[in-house]
């Protein structure tokens, strides 16, 4: 007699299935660049793109299925990260493959290089480093930043801002003028980035907070306030993260 598998409700808490559905649901096309500023060479000499960093890891972009080969679940890996200029041996252990990601978690890093992750990272200094960059959709406007720091602006006709989404740390603020302002965290999706010459577009999965996150959206505010963005454009974000 063929056993039925059990249904997600029974397998999962209901805090586990909301996530996951909220995950399920709640999907989004980011474009990125091909090209980063951050790179990790490999020890054996591959170097590959830094997509995103964090205090506690790194995220490669693997532009060759071919070179997934070394990047097992569990490897340690050792190489050198090219950060701000400076160049750092660095060791990490390989925790997730997903479409042409391969996200790694740091294994023992120097106090050089926590100091530089840190001021690297600061919402300020991503927010100094935001660059304007042309967008394929028509009405956005996409302002882009290190370590997959992205800002996205959509307008209707009538030149009015309608729409906000901002990409940081893992995390995300948005704010669009129907249903407010949102917060949450990003995941990448097992899906492969649609690519359109330098750019290429990567589906993230966003696990919606339930409600917005004070803290997020400080993060938010203080990264908009330090950047180049038009002063009326920049007060403007500002107000509807408030």
């Amino acid at each position: 007699m063929t056993q039925k598998s059990p249904s997600l409700e029974v397998v999962l808490n209901e805090q586990d299935v909301k996530a996951l559905r909220r995950r399920t649901d709640e999907r989004r096309r980011l474009p990125r660049l091909n090209l980063a500023g951050e790179q990790f060479k490999l020890i054996t000499g591959k170097v590959f793109s830094v997509s995103n960093l964090s205090n506690d890891g790194m995220a490669l972009r693997v532009l060759e299925r071919a070179d997934l080969k070394w990047f097992p679940i569990a490897t340690r890996i050792q190489g050198t990260l090219k950060l701000g200029g400076q160049k750092f041996e660095t060791k990490a252990i390989v925790r997730h493959l997903g479409g042409d990601a391969v996200g790694c978690q740091f294994d023992g890093i120097s106090e050089d290089l926590k100091a530089v992750l840190a001021r690297f990272l600061d919402p300020e200094e991503l927010g100094r480093e935001l660059k304007p960059i042309p967008a394929s959709e028509l009405g956005a406007v996409w302002y882009r930043g290190p370590s997959g720091t992205n800002l996205l602006l959509w307008r209707a006709s009538d030149g009015q801002y309608r729409r906000i989404a901002l990409f940081v740390l893992g995390n995300y603020m948005q704010w669009d003028e129907s249903g407010g302002i949102t917060t949450g965290q990003t995941h990448a999706s097992d899906e492969c980035a649609e690519v359109r010459g330098i750019v290429h577009f990567e589906t993230m999965l966003l696990d919606t907070d339930e409600k917005p996150d004070p803290e997020k959206l400080e993060v938010a505010k203080k990264l908009l306030m330090s950047s180049n963005l038009p002063q009326d454009l920049k007060k403007w974000c500002v107000r509807q993260f408030s």
